[in-house]
C-alpha cells in the first residue's frame, strides 16, 4: 500500500514539475494581483467577451427567431460558456499549489503521527491541501463565475437567466469598477450596520403604524401594507396611496420621517468617507506606477526652496526625477507643478524601497540637516555603492564631514551664492555668457557632457583627427579622463589630445549639434561621420 502511494506521488510530481512553467505564465496573465502588461490585455479581451455574451443573450430572447437563427445563437452561447468554464478551471488551478501543500502536510503528519493508517494520513493531507482552493471557491467573484457557467449543463438550462451575472465579472476585469467594489468591501461593516438599523427602524414604524391605523384606515389591511408605507414614508418618497388618518398615525409618520432622514445621511457619509480614502490610495498607487516606470532618474530629497529650484532645473533640462518630502502640502504643490512626487520620510528605510534607487542615476539632497544627509549617504551607499550623491551643506566643516562619509559632491548654497554675487559684480559679461551656456531654455547655446563609449569610432583618435569642430560645429571646452590615473579635467585641450573610451567631453554648441555628436559618439560605423558632415 505504501509503495503504491509513493509510486503515485512520484508520477504526480513529474506531472507537476512539467506544468509549473505553464502555471507561472497563467498567474502572470490571470492573477488579480498581477501587474504585467499581458494581464491588462487579457482583462480587456475578457471584458469584450462578457459584453458580447450579454448582447447574444438579448438577441437570443427574440421570440421571432427562426430555427436556424436559434441554433446559431445556441452555438455562440456554447462558445461563451466553454470559454468561461475554462477560465474558471484555470483560476481554480492557479489559486494555490496543491502538490506543494499536500507534500508539506503529508510529511508533517507522517513524522508526527504514530500507528496511523497511511490512507488516513493521505486523506488529511488532501483535505489540508484543498483548503486554499475551497476558500477561493467561496469568494464572491468565484461564486458569480460558477453560477454563470452552470447553464452549460443541460440539466440546469433553466438557470440560463443567471448569465446576466456575467456583468458582475466586469468588476474583476476592470480596475475602475473594482475601485467601487472595494469601497463596499472595505466598509461592509459600517454599511451592514446602517442597513441593520434601517431595517429595525422600518419594522418598528410598520408595526406601530399597523397597530394605530388597523381598523380605522381601510388601506391598512395587513402588516405588509404597513411595512410598504413605512419604507416609502421614511425614504421620503411618499406616493400618497396610504396616508394616516388618526392623530397617532400622523405622529408616527412625522417621527418616522424625522428619524429616517438620518439613514441616507449616514449611508452617504460612509460612502463619501470611503471614496476620499480610496482616492488617496488611488493617487498613491498611480504615483507608485509612475515611479516604477522611471529609468536613469534623479531622486531629490526635500522640497524647500532649494529642492524646488533643483526640481525646476531638472524639469527644464528634460531629466526624469522623483522628489520626496514628509510634508503633504509640499508634495501637493509638487504634484500641481506636474512633478513626480511622493510623501515619505527619508530617514525611514522602507521609503527608499519604492523610489527606484536601483535604476536611479543619482541622489540629490536639498536638506541642510547634516544628520539627515549622513543617513541618506549611508543608506544609498549600502544599497547602491556606485550611485552618484550630491548633498547640501550648511557650513565648511559639514562639507568635509559629508565628503568623508561618502558623498560625491557637497554643495554649500551660501558659499556658492557669495561667489556668484562677487563674480557678477566683477565679471558681469563672463557670468552672463556662462548663464546662457547653462540655461536649457536658451535655444541657441548649450553645454553638455558627452561620454565616449568603448566601441565608439572616436575612441583612440586625437582631437584633430576626430574633426569634431568642423563637422559638428562644437567646441570641446574640456576633457575629463576616465581611464587614466589622474581624473583632473584637461581644460582647453590641444589638437593632439587623445580621445579614449570612457573620457567625458565637455562640449559647447547648439543643442541640435550636440545631439548629432551624441549619436555619432554612440555609433560604431565609420561612415556616420561622413553622413554628419554632409548634413
Amino acid at each position: 500500500m505504501i509503495g503504491l502511494a509513493e509510486e503515485m506521488l512520484n508520477k504526480f510530481r513529474a506531472i507537476v514539475v512539467r506544468m509549473r512553467p505553464y502555471k507561472a505564465v497563467l498567474r502572470r496573465v490571470m492573477s488579480d494581483s498581477s501587474e504585467e502588461r499581458v494581464h491588462y490585455v487579457f482583462n480587456t479581451i475578457m471584458m469584450v467577451l462578457v459584453l458580447a455574451s450579454i448582447v447574444e443573450l438579448v438577441l437570443e430572447s427574440d421570440p421571432n427567431l427562426t430555427e436556424s437563427q436559434f441554433q446559431f445563437y445556441l452555438r455562440v452561447e456554447h462558445f461563451f460558456n466553454m470559454i468561461f468554464l475554462v477560465e474558471y478551471l484555470l483560476r481554480w488551478w492557479i489559486c494555490s499549489d496543491f502538490y506543494d501543500n499536500f507534500i508539506a502536510i503529508y510529511t508533517q503528519f507522517k513524522r508526527r503521527t504514530y500507528h496511523v493508517h497511511p490512507a488516513i494520513i493521505v486523506w488529511r493531507a488532501f483535505v489540508y491541501a484543498m483548503r486554499p482552493k475551497i476558500s477561493w471557491m467561496t469568494k464572491p467573484m468565484s461564486i458569480i463565475d460558477l453560477l454563470a457557467i452552470l447553464p452549460i449543463f443541460w440539466a440546469l438550462r433553466v438557470l440560463r437567466v443567471l448569465r446576466v451575472l456575467w456583468l458582475l465579472k466586469l468588476f474583476r476585469y476592470s480596475r475602475r469598477l473594482s475601485f467601487f467594489s472595494s469601497i463596499f468591501r472595505d466598509h461592509s461593516y459600517e454599511l451592514i450596520s446602517i442597513v441593520g438599523v434601517s431595517l429595525i427602524l422600518f419594522s418598528a414604524a410598520a408595526v406601530a403604524f399597523y397597530v394605530v391605523e388597523h381598523g380605522s384606515n381601510e388601506r391598512v389591511e395587513s402588516i405588509w401594507g404597513a411595512l410598504y408605507w413605512s419604507v416609502i414614508t421614511i425614504a421620503t418618497v411618499g406616493y400618497g396611496d396610504i396616508t394616516p388618518i388618526t392623530p397617532a398615525g400622523r405622529f408616527i409618520a412625522v417621527l418616522g420621517v424625522l428619524v429616517g432622514m438620518w439613514v441616507p445621511i449616514l449611508i452617504t457619509s460612509v460612502i463619501v468617507s470611503a471614496l476620499s480614502e480610496r482616492m488617496v490610495k488611488l493617487k498613491e498607487y498611480r504615483m507608485e506606477r509612475q515611479i516604477e516606470r522611471l529609468r536613469d532618474h534623479f531622486i531629490v530629497c526635500g522640497l524647500d526652496d532649494l529642492g524646488q529650484a533643483v526640481c525646476r532645473s531638472l524639469k527644464m533640462a528634460g531629466v526624469p526625477f522623483v522628489c520626496i518630502d514628509n510634508r503633504q502640502e509640499r508634495v501637493d504643490d509638487a504634484l500641481r507643478d506636474g512633478w513626480v512626487a511622493t510623501r515619505a520620510d527619508v530617514t525611514e528605510e522602507r521609503s527608499w524601497n519604492r523610489l527606484g534607487l536601483q535604476k536611479a542615476r543619482g541622489v540629490i539632497s536639498a536638506i541642510a540637516d547634516e544628520s539627515v544627509n549622513v543617513y541618506i549617504i549611508l543608506m544609498v551607499r549600502e544599497r547602491r555603492p556606485d550611485c552618484f550623491i550630491i548633498v547640501c551643506a550648511s557650513s565648511h566643516a559639514s562639507e568635509k564631514r559629508l565628503m568623508r562619509v561618502g558623498a560625491n559632491r557637497v554643495v554649500s548654497p551660501f558659499q556658492l551664492g557669495g561667489m556668484q554675487m562677487v563674480n557678477m559684480a566683477l565679471r558681469p559679461t563672463t557670468v552672463q555668457f556662462i548663464d546662457l551656456a547653462m540655461k536649457r531654455d536658451h535655444l541657441s547655446l548649450d553645454m553638455e557632457e558627452l561620454e565616449i563609449p568603448v566601441h565608439s569610432i572616436f575612441a583612440n583618435l586625437c582631437l584633430r583627427d576626430s574633426d569634431i569642430r568642423r563637422q559638428f560645429d562644437i567646441i570641446v571646452v574640456g576633457i575629463v579622463p576616465e581611464s587614466r590615473e589622474s581624473h583632473d579635467m584637461i581644460f582647453n585641450p590641444n589638437a593632439d589630445t587623445m580621445l579614449r573610451a570612457g573620457d567625458v567631453l565637455i562640449c559647447l554648441g547648439h543643442p541640435d549639434d550636440l545631439e548629432r555628436l551624441r549619436q555619432a559618439l554612440n555609433d560604431t560605423d565609420p561612415s556616420f561621420a561622413a553622413l554628419g558632415q554632409e548634413s
